[in-house]
């Protein structure tokens, strides 16, 4: 039986050893996670095929767009939301349409804050 109620972070990473410590927080946080994925094409591509409730960037993908385009994107083409990993980068874009809501943002931080408590 597929849980509906659960979040499904796409996780948009071009470092393998940071993606490996995200992935593991957040599946041990009970979040499901699709990914890494390292390009903006990729990370359209898989939003379609997965049905994910937030977009998390972790860094910049690689390719023609950067986070912040990237995460517009995601919102025009499939209504996706995201958050940048980086709370400075996150909370810069604060009037931004694509930027997910608090309680969303608050629920992933939380999660990798037990492994990471800077973040």
């Amino acid at each position: 039986m597929v849980d509906h109620d659960k979040e499904t972070i796409l996780l948009i990473c071009g470092d393998e050893t940071d993606a490996a410590t995200i992935m593991t927080d957040l599946y041990e946080a009970d979040i499901r996670v699709v990914g890494p994925i390292h390009t903006a094409r990729m990370a359209l591509a898989m939003a379609a095929q997965t049905g994910p409730t937030l977009a998390l960037l972790a860094g910049q993908p690689t390719g023609e767009r950067k986070a912040a385009e990237l995460a517009q994107a995601m919102m025009s083409t499939w209504g996706v939301r995201s958050m940048l990993l980086d709370p400075d980068d996150h909370d810069a874009y604060e009037t931004s349409d694509w930027r997910a809501p608090d309680h969303q943002v608050a629920l992933v931080r939380r999660a990798l804050a037990q492994a990471r408590p800077s973040l």
